[in-house]
């Protein structure tokens, strides 16, 4: 049919649809009902066109019509026909049929929407629903509808189902909007002439067998829609529909559409269930162009649908944290009244007609807290049932920001509570959070976790848009080093509410199924099942009205059954059936959420202090018990000091106007718990530490003051330790009566902070050292120095120059090799300070189209006040302080001469503001070939190679280290403060499918206001972060993680006073010190040495670090090992092992992979 002149067009083909009115969550803000049409062809009203056009069963449109006209000027009419084309996109689940009127005269347009394949959400609304389909609705209008002159065209959508009224306003705002809305978006519309009225007068029909079955009798009939579009006015003859291939008959069915000057006509028929095509053929006449069409179409497959009825935990956002905890513990109630009330019913079908699936096991630690033992044991009954769902995760965390012994320790809460009722978490739930970490697939396969559902938001976090790993539901997820679980990937939360109505009614659900099956209908997709993840939003009531819509939906249909689970029940089914199907992916999702920690990085830098501290104070205290005779392992104090880690890791920081309204008491009260979180872990931290070391630090004699440094790592360590001593004291070594050389750091009265050099302290191990006064008072060499020149820094292992001025590094050679690491022509310069200013309205805050793609203004100004140098025989250092954007910076850079290592420690003394920011350091390398690694949980990511399709790429997240490798040197930069880096630019908000991963500049990403909601919208005051930088002529992965980890955390010292009247024991007898433990080889480290969690032995758990299957061998002076078992992560025992004659045991540990170890004592 060729095409005529355009004559309208409202919107843009393919646009952002900033060209519409978002009336999506207030459709009355509308106001017009009709555009004029202008010379060019557009609307010439100033009032935009609604994106939204809601029908008469929209709660917030008032369930009243909606039409809109278009009112244009033909001033010929020489065009025998004209096309409307609607070009819609559906996320709503209750589709409507188009009511277009022309000039008084009316017809129907029905939508036949298909899902999106092009991974381009818009409008931003659909970031956030299960359905995303597009079509384009067209409508043949013969030109004897028209009339030179003015004519009309309005549009309404208009739905004719039963419609639930909720009229109490607070109702329809509790309602969830990407699940109550009905209606449809433009994509954009547009009205043409034709040089040609059609041919025919049925232009394009469409068969449709449908996703519902009913059962009559012994009969299975299902459902088969048919529509008929004409492109010539149809005076109402009778047509005749035949149907063949069923069960070997033919079936006539006759049919007598309504007489229509233009538009659509539907009808629908049942046919009763059978093996193979279906034939049909459409036969009449109308006038007297004779009409004949055939055409096969194939049944439908028999869904089961499994639900997992939840309400999503924000621990805070929605309500204060507190509040929170007692709306899920109030859920927790009502689950189980209704629960206990469909027993019946479960007995009938063989499956309750409602679950609850928990998210997280956070709300039972609180029900247990604040309910008494009648209804905690109806809860457990619950479970024990299979009517709760309770997965792994204690929270839901930032993954990329967790610890390993943070993912470990996260699934330690829902086992303590499942192992009372025999049972064990099979499933973990990562819910809103956008991506994960590759080391996850590990971390849960070594808990006996074997199904992770991810119902991930793609609001700033597209893994699934621009991934389209959802096509492959479900699959299984190898990690980057290991590991394997099957997930599904779900569009988000609330999929039982978003897929058939809020509230959720047959008539919808038959709808909003439809279109969401219509996914999964292909061959690639083997199982009959699928998943609809989740009911309410975050913090909700549970609503109960969904009970009896499945109860009634079950009853009318017997294809698709709707089954509610506990998330496992899905998983079990179809990996049982149809396992062999599924394909396996194998990489890191990167880190989209992450970023968040940003918005308040010196907090996140105290919870990874702690995230170090833990372990390191975990084994001390351990290594105390396995000496010491009658003491006990705190594990209370422990649980307490993860509890506050994983609280902070967990994905809720604030409130959801947190950038929008920062002072709303809402906000300040959930940040300030938020805080008290990273406080406390912090304090845990330290007091945990402190105590450990204590408690081996007075099982000796000594003659009087001391300093005594432990090696909490398993690896000998040379480095610095900061102690407190009298002022007037020096620190000597006992073995060789030489005092140790001290750089102080800052004075009292009474007191000096010192900074002290440990040569190679063996790994578990302590030296001590003898206070005695000193000859003369502390002083390090001090140098003046002409701030206007450059500094040059030298060691025995590098050269440094320093441009004091711009306060960046012009020159760093490692001396052994004669390499220049850096490259001296960047525009940045090598660790400069970046501000990236404003961003506001851009696609930095979001991936919405309607945002533009400006990004930020770098400034790297820096503008020098003071210069200090001083040196000592262990390092050389240079102080600058200056003035940058919204601030004071100092940066110190130091060398040190025992130790191939450069430090680079910046403090920054910052304005708090709400303009959007973000602060980067810049490292350009002069590397060729470079490829940019950093360490996960459980090895290294190449970030140019170890990506899942769809993970973040503007920015990377690191435990300890980034290492970047070229042609002519590896270089490790140790980050023990800031978690995030990126690779060549900074953020742009670009949210690409794809970008260059390796290359020879990284920045580290320290902080930024992106996010508008839930993290904190400002910060200012001091913040301190470091880096240490080494380098090798070859990629050597073990000496990176041993260097990250012990920048994460080093040596630890305290001053202990005169101490007399212990009785000694090894390893407590040497003046000088001793080993506790020995861990062999150096390429196998202690993650952790703990009590038993069932207090039955001590844990130890260790980690291959180098790439290569490795036999540990793990032996304690002066005790012999027992027995020795190996256990899983939640110390499940499994095998047990062969204790060596001396008392030592082996254990074997394959490449990156983890092995946890019970060890009893003789």
């Amino acid at each position: 049919m060729n095409k005529g002149p355009l004559i309208w067009q409202v919107g843009e083909p393919n646009s952002d649809l900033r060209g519409f009115h978002d009336n999506y969550r207030d459709p009355d803000t509308v106001t017009r009902r009709v555009w004029t049409i202008g010379e060019n062809g557009k609307p010439m009203d100033a009032e935009p066109w609604p994106l939204f056009h809601v029908s008469n069963a929209d709660p917030d449109g008032g369930y009243k019509p909606h039409p809109y006209t278009v009112r244009f000027l033909l001033e010929e009419l020489r065009a025998p026909a004209f096309r409307l084309s609607i070009h819609y996109i559906i996320t709503t689940p209750r589709t409507p049929y188009v009511a277009v009127n022309v000039n008084g005269v009316e017809g129907k347009g029905f939508l036949h929407p298909a899902p999106s394949a092009d991974g381009i959400m818009k409008p931003k609304h659909s970031l956030h629903t299960t359905i995303f389909a597009k079509g384009t609705m067209e409508m043949i209008i013969p030109a004897e509808g028209m009339q030179i002159g003015w004519n009309e065209l309005t549009v309404e959508a208009r739905d004719d189902d039963p419609i639930v009224h909720v009229h109490n306003p607070q109702a329809v705002l509790r309602l969830d909007r990407m699940a109550d809305a009905a209606g449809f978006y433009y994509d954009w519309m547009d009205f043409e002439a034709l040089s040609a009225l059609p041919d025919q007068t049925i232009v394009r029909h469409r068969v449709k067998p449908s996703i519902l079955y009913r059962q009559e009798g012994e009969k299975l009939l299902e459902r088969v829609d048919a529509y008929l579009e004409f492109g010539r006015s149809y005076a109402g003859e009778p047509l005749e529909f035949a149907v063949s291939g069923v069960n070997g008959r033919e079936i006539r069915i006759p049919l007598r559409p309504a007489a229509c000057q233009f538009g659509h006509a539907a009808f629908s028929f049942e046919i009763e269930d059978g093996e193979g095509p279906v034939s049909y053929r459409l036969s009449g006449s109308a006038g007297v162009v004779p009409i004949e069409e055939n055409g096969q179409f194939k049944r439908r497959r028999k869904w089961q649908v499994y639900t997992t009825p939840h309400v999503h935990t924000d621990i805070g956002y929605t309500h204060r944290q507190w509040e929170v905890a007692e709306r899920l513990c109030r859920n927790l109630d009502k689950t189980i009244e209704l629960v206990q009330a469909e027993r019946e019913t479960s007995k009938r079908w063989g499956y309750p007609p409602f679950t609850y699936v928990l998210d997280s096991s956070w709300a039972l630690e609180e029900f247990a807290a604040y309910r008494d033992e009648n209804r905690q044991a109806a809860l457990k009954d619950a479970v024990r049932r299979g009517e709760i769902g309770v997965p792994s995760n204690y929270t839901d965390l930032l993954t990329q920001f967790a610890s390993l012994e943070d993912l470990i320790r996260n699934g330690e809460f829902s086992d303590n509570y499942l192992r009372g009722l025999g049972q064990r978490a099979d499933h973990a739930a990562i819910v809103d959070v956008a991506s994960a970490s590759g080391s996850l697939p590990a971390v849960l396969e070594g808990m006996g976790v074997r199904y992770l559902v991810h119902a991930n938001n793609q609001d700033r976090g597209p893994f699934r848009l621009n991934g389209n790993l959802h096509h492959l539901n479900p699959f299984y997820w190898e990690g980057v080093n290991g590991g394997c679980v099957l997930v599904w990937l779900a569009k988000m939360y609330c999929e039982l509410k978003k897929v058939c109505g809020s509230p959720a009614t047959k008539e919808t659900a038959a709808k909003g199924l439809q279109v969401w099956l219509d996914e999964f209908e292909h061959e690639q997709y083997a199982p009959d099942a699928v998943m609809l993840y989740g009911q309410d939003a975050d913090n909700t009531d549970i609503d109960p009205y969904p009970i009896g819509f499945i109860k009634e939906w079950n009853d009318t249909y017997a294809y698709p059954k709707l089954i509610p689970c506990d998330v496992s029940a899905f998983f079990r089914y179809v990996e049982t059936n149809f396992g062999d199907t599924f394909r396996t992916v194998k990489g890191d999702q990167g880190a989209y959420w992450e970023d968040g920690v940003g918005s308040s990085i010196a907090e996140s830098i105290m919870v990874r202090r702690a995230q170090a501290m833990l372990p390191a104070a975990e084994k001390l205290d351990s290594l105390a018990v396995i000496h010491g005779e009658g003491a006990a392992y705190p594990l209370q104090h422990y649980n307490a000091a993860w509890r506050e880690v994983l609280l902070y890791d967990e994905h809720t920081w604030g409130a959801f106007l947190a950038g929008s309204e920062p002072q709303a008491v809402l906000q300040q009260d959930q940040w300030k718990v938020k805080k008290q979180m990273a406080e406390s872990a912090e304090g845990w931290g330290e007091r945990l530490l402190l105590a450990a070391a204590t408690r081996h630090s007075l099982r000796w004699n000594n003659n009087g003051r001391e300093v005594v440094v432990y090696n909490p790592h398993s690896w000998p360590l040379s480095s610095e330790v900061t102690v407190e001593i009298a002022r007037g004291e020096q620190v000597v070594d006992p073995l060789s009566g030489q005092p140790l050389s001290l750089r102080l750091l800052r004075e009292t009265n009474s007191q000096a902070v010192v900074r002290l050099w440990v040569d190679e302290l063996p790994g578990m191990s302590y030296r001590r050292y003898i206070l005695q006064p000193a000859p003369a008072r502390m002083l390090s060499e001090q140098v003046e120095i002409d701030s206007g020149s450059p500094i040059v820094l030298e060691s025995p292992h590098y050269r440094v120059a320093i441009d004091t001025e711009r306060g960046r590094i012009l020159s760093w050679i490692d001396l052994e090799t004669g390499v220049e690491l850096v490259e001296s022509d960047d525009p940045h310069g090598f660790g400069a300070f970046l501000y990236a200013r404003g961003g506001e309205g851009t696609k930095l805050l979001g991936n919405h189209a309607d945002k533009s793609d400006h990004g930020a203004e770098l400034l790297g100004d820096f503008e020098l006040k003071n210069v200090r140098c001083e040196e000592n025989v262990t390092s050389a250092w240079v102080s600058l302080s200056g003035l940058v954007p919204l601030g004071e910076l100092t940066i110190e850079l130091e060398l040190f001469r025992k130790s191939k290592r450069l430090d680079i420690r910046y403090q920054y003394a910052k304005q708090e503001t709400i303009a959007t920011e973000a602060v980067y350091i810049a490292f350009p390398f002069k590397l060729a070939k470079a490829s940019v690694l950093s360490d996960s949980q459980l090895g290294w990511v190449n970030w140019g190679r170890d990506q899942l399709p769809g993970a973040c790429k503007e920015w990377l997240p690191l435990q300890t280290a980034v290492l970047v490798h070229g042609a002519e040197a590896a270089v490790t930069i140790a980050s023990p403060d800031i978690p995030l880096f990126t690779v060549n630019d900074v953020v742009k908000g670009r949210w690409p499918k794809e970008l260059k991963l390796s290359g020879s500049k990284v920045y580290s990403y320290v902080l930024n206001n992106y996010w508008k909601s839930n993290y904190k919208p400002s910060q200012g005051g001091l913040i301190r972060f470091a880096y240490s930088l080494t380098s090798s002529d070859e990629l050597k992965l073990d000496e990176s993680y041993r260097f990250g980890h012990a920048r994460r955390l080093g040596l630890y010292g305290q001053r202990m006073s005169f101490q007399e009247q212990r009785k000694e024991r090894a390893p407590y007898l040497s003046d000088g010190g001793g080993t506790m433990a020995v861990i062999e080889p150096s390429q196998v480290a202690v993650t952790t040495i703990k009590g038993a969690r069932n207090k039955d032995g001590i844990i130890v758990r260790v980690q291959e670090i180098s790439g290569r299957e490795q036999h540990a061998s793990l032996s304690f002076p002066g005790r012999r090992i027992q027995r020795a078992w190996l256990a899983d992560l939640l110390e499940y025992d499994g095998e047990e092992l062969q204790v060596e004659p001396g008392g030592s045991v082996r254990v074997p540990v394959g490449p990156w992979a983890l092995a946890t170890v019970r060890l009893h004592f003789a």
